[in-house]
């Protein structure tokens, strides 16, 4: 027995830890931190001789780098292709490598906006299973809707970058009492649509954006009925800059 509860203990840390490997939010904020501390230190008089926004497009290859290496139930190999090719040009004009400049950008949003296309279109695509019990999504420069049906939802995270998604709950559930979802949204947009059974509860950091709990409760349009059970309750965390998250039945 305790041999078997350490075998899914590994598990369980072992899929988190798969689940966070690239962590968009984690690189952003790791970067605004470092660039922090690099000003820091030169306003104390201590120069360190580096030039933080020289080394920017790193988050646009760890980003795409974090996309491609995703489980293959979120992966979006052509978002996270179209940003490693982006940052690393972007990277090597800033080191006097090549010659790269925005004259060049829109022929390479041309040949994205061709692929996703073709990829939507002419190819048999990917679907996101609707009974996954753990919710992955990271919209980058583009966007999908997306409806879950599970009964023993785990909770999870969604990221938009540039792009934005609605997440359909309305046919799921969960055991137990609650469940959590970490949101970031940067210049993107994420709808949450959950079940008026549910008790929302947002809490967050919003940043030149909004983050709103526009659901009604079951209890609210009853206010004299008798709901005894303890309702569930669906705990909706994290950060917009520049972007909105919104929860709605």
């Amino acid at each position: 027995m305790v041999q078997d509860n350490y075998h899914k203990s590994y598990e369980n840390r072992h899929e988190t830890s798969a689940r966070t490997l690239f962590d968009t939010r984690a690189i952003i904020g790791l970067f605004i931190i470092l660039a922090g501390v690099i000003y820091l230190l030169r306003n104390l008089g201590i120069d360190l001789g580096l030039n933080v926004w020289e080394w920017w497009p790193l988050i646009l290859i760890l980003i795409g780098l974090g996309q491609v290496l995703q489980p293959q139930e979120s992966r979006q190999t052509g978002a996270g292709i179209f940003l490693l090719i982006l940052g690393s040009a972007f990277l090597l004009n800033n080191l006097d490598i090549i010659d790269f400049n925005f004259r060049m950008i829109w022929p390479l949003i041309l040949i994205f906006i061709g692929y996703s296309i073709l990829r939507k279109n002419a190819w048999p695509g990917r679907r996101i299973d609707p009974s996954s019990d753990y919710i992955n999504l990271a919209f980058i420069v583009g966007g999908g809707d997306h409806r879950f049906n599970t009964q023993d939802l785990k909770g999870g995270k969604i990221t938009a970058i540039m792009g934005g998604g609605t997440i359909d709950l309305t046919r799921a559930d969960f055991k137990g009492d609650e469940i959590a979802l970490d949101v970031f949204a940067m210049w993107g947009g994420i709808e949450i649509r959950v079940p008026e059974s549910w008790q929302v509860n947002m809490t967050g950091v919003p940043i030149l954006g909004s983050m709103d709990n526009k659901t009604i409760h079951s209890a609210d349009r009853v206010p004299n009925a008798d709901f005894s059970s303890k309702p569930k309750r669906l705990i909706i965390r994290g950060t917009a800059i520049m972007g909105g998250v919104e929860a709605k039945n």
